[in-house]
């Protein structure tokens, strides 16, 4: 019984912060969009490029690409015994792969000024 409350609390917890991030880029991008209408900018014309969901979602693909491949190096270690019995191999493969997903992601998605 007292994991399944416990489990409540971090589903409402997660649900919370979900819906505060949502709240907060939300009402910074009206705020963004104001001053670019104050300043006599087309808050349009900014957006007519590639959408920031789009950017977002590539960078979320080449993450879970890079994680993913992380998981397929660990798995064909785990396959040869190549691991021994330290727990801090794998984590440091998923850390390396994700980071170097993120890095690759940032590279791909940056304006081209």
């Amino acid at each position: 019984m007292e994991n399944i409350q416990i489990f409540g609390l971090l589903a409402l917890a997660c649900c919370l912060f979900i819906f505060l991030a949502w709240y907060f880029s939300h009402k910074a991008r009206h705020k963004e969009r104001l001053l670019m209408i104050e300043k006599g900018m087309d808050p349009d014309a900014h957006s007519r490029g590639e959408s920031g969901m789009q950017k977002a979602l590539l960078k979320l693909g080449i993450v879970v690409i890079g994680l993913s491949a992380g998981v397929a190096i660990i798995g064909i270690l785990v396959q040869f015994n190549a691991l021994g019995r330290s727990n801090a191999i794998p984590t440091s493969i998923l850390g390396l792969c994700g980071g170097a997903g993120l890095i690759l992601a940032n590279r791909l998605t940056q304006n081209k000024d």
